[in-house]
């Protein structure tokens, strides 16, 4: 019988064999600050990752997620970046430390993404395991440029994140970060609690029942308006944002342009 396994990890192109074992990635929430948590996950993603991931952060109101990881399965990997990305958290890796494949795609899951010095985080396509051999996975691939798509990547990045087979990882760093089009930002030890009380409390007039059309420079789906706000803050070139309350979808503009009525938009100007 022809066994079929989508995955992402490190473990083909280490060792030539299948590596995505059984055991779930360890998640653990604790308080950071008295507002702030600081959320781990540690080790291989598996797919029940990502409903441990959503219950244990149901009640977390702002986090930073901090990832190690070698890779895991691709949905999890997917699924926790959606979830990252609509609570509005931001996401971390720490010096020194891998995160890369399934890993890589949840940590641009973030709000607003950090880097800690010689982090390695490391992209390649999704694939397939047939017969010992990996192949690419098309429908996977689909599945992560649509979830990429919505967290408002250029074309460029998408390319960049799925373009190194899978005998191969793309490690990410803060030059080419910023070359394709990813926003990564260097972590400095005790600057996240800053960070995100500097993007709440930044100077930002809202507006309800308002629209700013024209001028987008990104959309982030399935998200909500105070993830819309720490992003447009945390973004020196977003000028104002609008939120689509009925579709949970925010757009980050570089310009404000003509306010116009509309009901059921939520819109914020620095």
């Amino acid at each position: 019988m022809l066994k079929s396994v989508m995955c992402l990890g490190l473990g083909l192109w280490l060792t030539g064999a299948y590596s995505c074992g059984a055991r779930s990635a360890e998640i653990v929430v604790s308080p950071s600050t008295e507002t702030v948590a600081l959320v781990s996950i540690t080790g291989e993603l598996e797919f029940g990752d990502a409903a441990a991931f959503q219950r244990q952060t149901e009640q977390v109101r702002e986090a930073v997620v901090v990832l190690q990881s070698p890779g895991g399965n691709a949905a999890a990997g997917i699924s926790i970046g959606r979830a990252i990305r609509k609570k509005g958290f931001v996401t971390m890796v720490p010096p020194s430390v891998n995160c890369a494949s399934a890993c890589a795609w949840a940590w641009l899951g973030g709000v607003q993404r950090l880097m800690g010095e010689r982090a390695r985080i490391g992209f390649h396509a999704a694939y397939l395991l047939r017969g010992g051999k990996a192949r690419r996975s098309a429908a996977t691939n689909a599945m992560f440029a649509d979830y990429v798509g919505g967290l408002g990547l250029p074309p460029q990045a998408i390319a960049y994140v799925t373009g190194a087979p899978p005998e191969r990882m793309y490690w990410l760093t803060l030059a080419t970060a910023q070359a394709v089009g990813i926003k990564t930002s260097l972590y400095a030890a005790g600057g996240i609690a800053d960070l995100l009380e500097q993007a709440h409390h930044a100077p930002m007039m809202i507006q309800e029942a308002t629209d700013y059309p024209g001028n987008d420079i990104g959309r982030l789906k399935q998200t909500t308006l105070d993830a819309c706000l720490i992003a447009c803050s945390a973004d020196r070139t977003c000028k104002a944002f609008t939120f689509i309350t009925y579709r949970s979808e925010c757009w980050l503009k570089n310009e404000t342009g003509s306010a116009e009525p509309r009901n059921g938009l939520v819109s914020g100007i620095k």
